[in-house]
């Protein structure tokens, strides 16, 4: 299968965990909660405040429905998501940067394999997140260490996360439409 190919089903891939999280699950998860959606699902952020309450709401017996929900959802879409988007914009960086200029100097392999570190730091943060959230909220018991960290860091882990896929993203749109007329197409 080609690289092309490979691409495509990645993306394809991406946009079917997105949709069904966010058109499938989160709404469900929503009513089963009471205290709203996935916080990772939340495109304008979340603070220490929404984790607090979401765990608040999840400790109580009768959210189970709701627990069961959180877990399949970070050990099932939100598990393969992260991969998906990040070898699809390394894919993406490693076939377009070549010949590429950026900041007027025109970008070899090995700076392509220097730009993939972004969708791979992105890969990461997102990862340490759904741990986190799997870690913090019920039906894990956190320690006293984790329980009073962890409200206060996922907010910002989150937002690093984005920054790292939306610079990933814009970079990537940036080599795809802006690549030298005399560099398209090979």
């Amino acid at each position: 299968m080609g690289t092309n190919k490979v691409i495509l089903l990645l993306l394809a891939l991406s946009g079917a965990l997105l949709a069904w999280m966010f058109f499938g699950l989160d709404p469900e998860f929503q009513r089963l909660s009471g205290a709203g959606g996935f916080l990772d699902a939340r495109l304008s952020g979340y603070d220490s405040d929404a984790v607090l309450g979401l765990q608040y709401a999840l400790a109580d017996p009768s959210r189970g429905d709701a627990r069961d929900l959180l877990q399949l959802m970070y050990l099932g879409p939100d598990l393969v998501l992260p991969l998906t988007l990040t070898l699809s914009l390394c894919l993406l960086m490693r076939g377009f940067a070549p010949g590429a200029v950026l900041y007027g100097r025109r970008l070899e392999a090995r700076h392509a394999r220097l730009l993939c570190l972004l969708p791979l730091a992105y890969g990461i943060a997102d990862y340490v997140e759904n741990a986190s959230f799997l870690l913090y909220f019920p039906p894990a018991t956190p320690g006293p260490g984790l329980s009073a960290l962890l409200p206060d860091l996922l907010p910002w882990v989150s937002r690093v996360k984005l920054m790292f896929l939306a610079v990933s993203v814009i970079l990537v749109i940036r080599l795809v439409l802006f690549k030298t007329p005399a560099t398209r197409g090979g």
